[in-house]
């Protein structure tokens, strides 16, 4: 903003002292309440487009993308000034210490190491310099809802609870098996075994009891849950169709003859409500700060002198 007038103020005082190209290159494209934009600043807004261009001859359909960008680019000058006008309006200021809290706690939030961070930065294409400016500019947005809408941003818990049923493709883990697992020794036939359980003559904790020498011999054989997609394709093909409690084909576990039972299938399940919680509530804050802050801004604009030069 400061260049900005400075810039404003050199034309007004030394008009007939600026050269023809000076005069094209600052030419005033948009003044904004008391600021403006100029050819500079749209120039290096654009200077990414430009450098992929470089010495490049454009066809007309090309150039009329690079016109559809400077507009683009243009626009965002116009939001970017009144924004920063608002923000010095209700003098908010970001420290330093801000920001290294904010990437403190974006590092933990996402168990990023400082290196890892720094690579994660990278990847994206920016500077760590880069980043702390973007940073910055959220912060400030954020900083200025606040000062400027008086009417709070709330999130149901029914509103959540909704979020998560609409989400249940992206928290399902599938079919999840608690399977329990009967290794035995080689003086025992597991389809003998199989037989006795699948008659009645002893259940499958009985049989695991008396016969197993493998694990959880003393729970039942229970070796916990497994998500049905993890499991090893002979384990699934041992109990693909087996019912709860009841005994799968035999297969060898260690080189020993062993049965798999499935004591406990859950066919579609979720991840807890509870584990994902607080990034439902942060997405769905993030989603009314922006309607929210989008209104204010609209108004904004309304009350504000805009002039396009061109």
């Amino acid at each position: 903003m400061v260049r900005f007038l400075a810039i404003w103020f050199v034309l007004l005082v030394f008009p007939l002292g600026a050269t023809a190209s000076d005069a094209v290159y600052d030419r005033i494209l948009v003044k904004i309440n008391e600021d403006i934009i100029t050819q500079y600043d749209l120039d290096e807004a654009m200077q990414p487009v430009l450098k992929q261009i470089g010495d490049r001859e454009l066809s007309a359909a090309q150039q009329e993308q690079v016109a559809v960008l400077r507009k683009q680019a243009l626009e965002k000058l116009v939001n970017d000034t009144l924004i920063a006008q608002e923000i010095e309006r209700y003098g908010i200021e970001i420290s330093s210490d801000a920001i290294d809290k904010e990437i403190e706690a974006l590092k933990r939030n996402e168990g990023l190491s400082d290196d890892e961070f720094l690579e994660v930065v990278k990847s994206d294409g920016m500077t760590i310099e880069e980043f702390r400016d973007q940073l910055k500019s959220i912060i400030e947005k954020r900083e200025l809802l606040g000062y400027a809408v008086h009417s709070k941003v709330l999130v149901t818990d029914t509103e959540i609870k909704e979020e998560y049923e609409a989400r249940r493709s992206a928290y399902s883990m599938g079919k999840i098996v608690e399977l329990g697992i009967i290794m035995l020794p080689p003086d025992v036939a597991a389809q003998e075994v199989k037989k006795r359980i699948e008659d009645g003559e002893l259940t499958f904790t009985e049989a695991v009891a008396k016969y197993s020498i493998g694990p959880a011999k003393d729970s039942g054989g229970s070796i916990g849950e497994v998500a049905w997609a993890d499991l090893a394709d002979d384990w699934r093909d041992s109990i693909n169709g087996v019912e709860e409690g009841e005994v799968g084909e035999p297969l060898t576990v260690r080189g020993n003859e062993s049965l798999l039972s499935p004591i406990k299938i859950i066919e579609d399940q979720m991840i807890p409500l509870e584990d994902v919680r607080d990034d439902i509530f942060e997405d769905l804050m993030d989603e009314k700060r922006e309607t929210v802050f989008k209104d204010y801004f609209d108004k904004l604009k309304q009350r504000s002198v805009i002039v396009y030069m061109d």
